[in-house]
């Protein structure tokens, strides 16, 4: 009898130790996409564009399906896509974004938006245009939103874009942010010496501003992507944030094992990271 309950106790414990991972919430997004296409006319010439300009502002998002994220991250999301802390909605926000004027309501000019009716702006035309775009990929629990945008002010020198990343915790609907991962107090002096050691990072050490070349940390950047493995975690600076513009955004790789011994790690950092081979994380160069 005692053998028969001891055999009983050992294959209940061993399919409970074999059941599958709890599966990954199902991440849906959709596709939205628009387009704005206006000449602008005033009785007043618009310095450097003259008194006629065309204006193209359209986007293409991916956007997660209702309910997917908690109200604080949706919100967070809305103001890390558009910019805009005062829209309360991702049809408000879009609305502006396409029939924004890009404050060339100045002066006494009296202005008329006329919207074109064919897909682009007539090629006599000197135009501004803004054009976001965002994707989403889900890898296990973790849902990586890449925001894009592209802007262009007729008469200015060149342009300027952007790449932001935002991660979603997929089973909770909140955002993790760099410091839910680790302690970000002893970050900077990292990302430095990822900088100056590893090869991998060669191109960013040849580009930093002076200011940050001779000093013994860089800053926290807010933006980050963790690779489909999960071995390492990218750092991303935009435009003139530690480098001039003829350089680009500028992004620092860090092994999660090289990473680990020189900041700690939050539980959420481990437990996303599976930093339980404490072997190994001794012996990352």
């Amino acid at each position: 009898m005692k053998k028969i309950l001891f055999y009983s106790l050992t294959m209940s414990l061993l399919a409970s130790a074999c059941q599958p991972k709890e599966a990954a919430k199902d991440f849906a997004t959709g596709n939205l996409q628009d387009k704005r296409c206006f000449v602008v006319i005033g009785n007043e010439p618009f310095s450097p564009a003259g008194n006629v300009i065309g204006l193209e502002n359209s986007y293409n998002l991916a956007w997660p399906e209702a309910g997917m994220l908690t109200p604080e991250a949706e919100r967070e999301l809305l103001i890390r896509t558009f910019g805009d802390s005062t829209a309360t909605s991702f049809a408000e926000a879009a609305e502006r974004l396409l029939y924004l004027t890009w404050g060339y309501e100045e002066g006494d000019a009296e202005i008329q938006l006329l919207e074109l009716k064919t897909d682009s702006i007539a090629d006599t035309l000197q135009y501004t245009y803004g054009h976001l775009e965002s994707s989403c990929t889900v890898n296990g629990n973790l849902a990586t939103f890449l925001i894009k945008d592209d802007i262009f002010v007729v008469g200015a020198a060149h342009g300027t874009y952007s790449a932001q990343y935002v991660n979603v915790d997929v089973k909770k609907g909140s955002i993790v942010h760099i410091e839910d991962l680790m302690d970000t107090t002893r970050l900077g002096e990292a990302i430095r010496l990822a900088v100056s050691d590893l090869d991998v990072n060669e191109d960013v050490r040849g580009c930093l501003f002076d200011e940050f070349a001779e000093a013994d940390r860089l800053p926290v950047p807010v933006d980050y992507l963790v690779d489909s493995t999960f071995s390492t975690i990218t750092v991303v600076y935009q435009l003139y944030e530690v480098a001039p513009y003829a350089c680009g955004i500028q992004s620092v790789v860090l092994p999660v094992y090289w990473l680990a011994k020189h900041v700690p790690f939050t539980q959420c950092g481990k437990e996303l990271f599976d930093l339980t081979d404490a072997k190994a994380v001794a012996e990352a160069k």
